[in-house]
This record gives C-alpha cells, structure tokens and sequence, in this order.
C-alpha cells in the first residue's frame, strides 16, 4: 500500500470538484488521509479483491453513512456500517473540529477497523524474494521446534545407559520440554501481538539456540532436564510470531499457501525427527543430536531479526500486560500438562498428583474469571464466540492428541514388538514423512477450491481410521509394512489435513491484533490434547491389560484403540459442530 498523506487538505470545492473524494460529512473541511491507492489484499476493502483500488473505483458518498455537522459520535455506539469502540481516530475532523471517535470501515460484509496508519500491516507476497525468505524462516522454526519434540525419543536408550536414569525418571527428558512448550503458548502469543512479532520470534530462536547448544553438553540428567524445559520455552515463542507473521504479511489465497506449508513443516519434522534422532544416536552418539541442530537453529534467529517485517502499531499507546492472567494461564497449563503426563507414571492415586490436578483446574477457572473483568485481558473470551471457534479448538484437541498417541504407540511397536534398532526404526519412517510433505503441498495448490467443511470431515475419517491397521498387528506376526506402515501414513495424512483447515479457518476469523494470540490457542490445543489423549490412553492400558498381565503387544494394541474412540470423537464434534463453511477455502473472508 502507498503511503498515505496526512497533510494533504482539500476545501469544499475541491471536494465539489472531485465529488468520490467527499468526507463521510459533506460541505466541510477536511483534514484527512488522502492513499492514491489501496491495496486489492487490504483488509480494509475486502469485497475488491484481486487487483488495485483507485478514488474513482471507491463507493458513491450515498452508500457511507453522514455524521451531522459539529456532531460527535457516542463512545461505543453503532450506526449502520460505522464502528466506534471509542477512540480517537486519526485524521478525522468533523466540521466543528471535534474528533469523531472510534472506527470507521465502508459498508461492507463486515465493520472493520480503520487505525491509524501505523497499524496498517505489511502486505506482501509469497513470490516475491522478502515472501520466499519469510516462509523459510518461519517454516524452518516450525520443522526445528517439531524435530526437538522427536529426536529425543529414539535417543532415550542411550541417555539411560550414561546416565543410570530408572525408566521413571527417563520420560522427564521429553516431559521437560512439552511442559514449558504447551504452558507458554499462550503467553508468547500475547507477547507477540502486543510488543512485536519479528522481535519475540527472534529471542525466542536464540533462546532455543542457547539451551539446545546447552544440552548438548550436558553433564548430568538434572542438567539435561532443565536444559529441555528452558528450551521449550524458546520453541513456545517462535510459534505464535510465525503464525502471527505469516497470516499478516500474506492475504487472500497466498495466506492459505503459506500456512498450508507451514502445517508442512510441521508433519516433516515431526518425522523428520524420529528419522534424524535414529540415525544420529546410531552414528555418532545423542549429544550430537542438539550439536548439529544449534547449527540451523543459530542462523535462522538471526535472519528472523534482519529480514522480517517490523510490526505496525495502533498508534504509540502499547496496552498494559494482564500479568495476574499471564501468571495464572501459564501456571495452571503448565501444571495440568505435568499432572496428565506423569499421572500415568507416579500413579492417578497418588494424593500429590490429586493436589496438583485440583490446584491446576482452579487456576484455569480464576484466568477465566480474571479475563472478564480487566481491561486488557490476555485471552479476549470473544474469542469463544465466534462462529466455529470453539468446536474448532476441541476437534483439535483431540485430533492432535489421538495423532501423538498414535505415534507413541506405532513406534513402541516397531522397538519392542517387532525388535527393530532405532536406525531400522527411522528408515521405516521415511515413508510418513513423505506422505505428510505429499498432503500439505497438494493442499496448498487446490484447497481454495476445495469444500471446506467436506475437507475437514474428511482429514478426522481418515485420522478416526488409522489406527486400525496398527491394532491389527499380531504378537507372532510383528511385521512392520503390513501393520505399521499404512497406520503411519494415514494417521500423518488425515491430521495434514485437518491442521490446515483448522488454522486457516480460525485465523480467517479473527482480527489482525489477536493472530499470533489465536495461534497459541491453537498450538495450546494440539499440545495439552496430546497430554491429555497419552494420559487416558494409558490409564485404559493400565486398568486393562497392565494389572492383568497381558503382554506389550495387546498393551499396545488397546492404546491404539483409545485414538480410534479419541478421533471419533474429533469427527462427530465436526459433522454437528461446524456451521457456515459451505464455501471453498478461497472464498473465505481475509482479515
């Protein structure tokens, strides 16, 4: 978008001379912004999509609605096609020189702000060299914080051996970093949105660069441990500022590309990761797993802080941080994540794991309570009401949930059934990790013209039917291509799918200021389902087969069972919950 005058005056014959240029109050003078041009991607002019917009392509002066002269609107009052939250906007005079507060937007589909010009945000495309390189480091974040998440699985025998760690406190070394991970996403997000995107995303790469070089050296699995969870801290920031980054910068039909492939980076290096760590912990030793990473993670935090876009501002006023919402979102996701992963573990009787589950509920319920009464809340609880939002983020959780319960269990199989190394392991994998690059790349090509809603049942079927054939697999006959193989490759396609529709969807309808909060919402969703799915799972395999004995194959046969029911639920949330997205991708509304 060109950059708009702000001192440019017209008089009311200019005014009469150049009748489409009027102010919304005629027969005045005007001090206003004068843009030779608006942008076709502009959130501001939705419904002239796909080229540039003159003066004279503008609506007429009858279809704006006229504000009396020397009047001025009502703090928070409507009138057809005008919203006025009930700040000044700049640039705007009526007649009498009274500010006419609040926002402005032409009649359209929807009111829409109109911010000073600070708060216009930075369009581009994804074909232009600054677009290739915004996808790239924030795709590249994306596929690092999802290897951090599975490299270390296959690496755990050797940590164990090193360190004489008993099985029980082992889990810590993955537990350390989904904790830190899901309990900060919500924070980030706000961070993100509130002091900048570009700056959060790029402490947080050096954060992770710092703690993975870190771990690297280790010399003890309470270092190590620590080390994870300060981490996942570091992960917890980048992803929000991409998401926040990607769905600002790109609009229209470019916006469901560059998200669809930054869902691609996600499924790759979540299989990425178990292939890297194999091979890695069997060629040269786990340390080596966090030494090599540092050497992408490094550079890719400070191409963040040179190449990508600053964030525009409403104005210089930067609202106060909800501290007391921040301290209680993080906590109480913090601690639920902890209760539902080692509940398994320590036992659900344990009066400890009883006390922190209560403990952790009541602060979600205050953050809630907290959230309705400030002024600058962290979480909007708006946000739950918008169309489609809320069964959104539970198809989600449970969608993601059953998918890491899925993996968790897939590859139990492959090591302890089918006794395969964690180098044969990986090479198996390799199949997955191409099925899920196949599904996001051909989705970024043909989702916009494809039914959403259809698409999304489809992507939960496909996710409710995977595990199937893994359940299948008998103890006698552990073959791994005949069993695993096709659940692996359904399970990465079905959830590909649903990831894209989910957050294309949810960051469609939510204004430009909350993008990088809603996808924490999101990223909250994926990781605590998949804390909470893991934790039912085996409390079902432990009520059913571990106390009566039965051997791991049947174990795991009734953890995967678990995902099929977690799923099915994914999908009826789904059929009966989504309203409204009868339409293909491409025509969705763009904020």
């Amino acid at each position: 978008m060109q950059r708009m005058s702000t001192t440019t005056t017209r008089t009311t014959l200019e005014m009469q001379e150049q009748p489409r240029r009027r102010s919304v109050v005629p027969g005045a003078d005007i001090q206003a912004p004068i843009p030779a041009t608006i942008s076709a991607g502009s959130s501001y002019f939705p419904d002239l999509e796909g080229k540039r917009v003159l003066w004279s392509d503008l609506p007429d002066i009858s279809s704006f609605p006229s504000t009396p002269a020397g009047a001025q609107t009502p703090a928070g009052a409507s009138t057809p096609g005008w919203l006025t939250p009930g700040n000044a906007t700049p640039g705007w005079q009526t007649p009498a020189g009274a500010s006419t507060p609040g926002w402005a937007t032409p009649k359209s589909t929807q009111a829409r702000p109109l911010l000073s010009e600070d708060a216009y945000p930075d369009i581009g495309t994804m074909y232009s060299w600054r677009g290739v390189m915004i996808l790239l480091i924030t795709c590249g974040s994306q596929l690092m914080d999802n290897i951090f998440m599975t490299a270390v699985n296959l690496s755990l025998p050797a940590v164990q051996a090193e360190f004489n760690v008993s099985s029980g406190d082992l889990q810590w070394l993955l537990s350390a970093y989904t904790l830190t991970f899901g309990g900060f996403l919500l924070f980030s997000g706000v961070l993100a949105d509130r002091y900048g995107r570009r700056q959060v995303f790029s402490i947080g790469m050096g954060v992770l660069s710092v703690w993975t070089l870190a771990n690297g050296f280790g010399n003890s699995f309470i270092q190590l441990a620590i080390f994870r969870a300060l981490q996942g801290i570091g992960a917890a920031m980048t992803v929000p500022s991409s998401i926040g980054i990607i769905s600002s910068h790109f609009v229209a039909s470019e916006r469901i590309v560059a998200l669809t492939m930054f869902g691609a980076s996600g499924a790759i290096g979540f299989c990425a990761g178990l292939i890297f760590g194999g091979f890695v912990t069997d060629s040269l030793g786990w340390r080596y797993i966090f030494r090599i990473a540092v050497a992408v993670t490094g550079p890719l935090g400070i191409m963040g802080w040179i190449l990508l876009p600053k964030d525009r501002k409403e104005g210089n006023a930067r609202p106060k941080l909800d501290f007391v919402g921040a301290g209680l979102s993080t906590g109480g996701l913090i601690l639920l994540s902890f209760v539902l992963s080692s509940g398994g573990e320590y036992g659900w009787n344990k009066a400890f794991i009883i006390a922190l589950l209560i403990i952790s509920v009541i602060m979600i319920c205050v953050f809630a309570y907290v959230e309705k009464k400030v002024s600058n809340p962290i979480m909007p609880l708006s946000l739950w009401k918008i169309k489609n939002f809320a069964p959104l983020w539970i198809a989600g959780f449970v969608l993601y949930g059953s998918y890491q319960t899925v993996i968790y269990y897939v590859v139990l199989q492959a090591q302890e059934v089918a006794k395969l190394s964690a180098g044969a392991t990986a090479l198996r994998f390799l199949p997955m990790g191409a099925a899920g690059f196949t599904t996001n790349m051909v989705l970024a090509k043909w989702m916009k013209y494809m039914n959403t809603r259809y698409l999304m049942l489809l992507g939960m079927l496909i996710t409710t039917l995977s595990p199937i054939p893994a359940s299948l697999m008998p103890a006698e006959d552990p073959n791994f291509w005949r069993y695993i193989l096709p659940t692996s490759v359904m399970v990465v396609t079905g959830v590909s799918i649903c990831y894209i529709c989910i957050t294309n969807i949810m960051l469609g309808s939510v204004p430009a200021n909350v993008k990088s909060l809603c996808g924490g919402l999101v990223n909250t969703a994926f990781q605590i389902g998949s804390g909470v799915s893991l934790a039912l799972a085996a409390a079902v395999v432990d009520a059913v087969d571990i106390k009566k004995g039965h051997d791991e194959a049947t174990q795991y046969q009734t953890g995967l069972y678990c995902c099929i029911g977690l799923s099915g639920l994914g999908l009826v949330v789904s059929a009966f919950g989504l309203r409204g997205l009868d339409g293909n991708a491409g025509s969705a509304q763009v904020h």
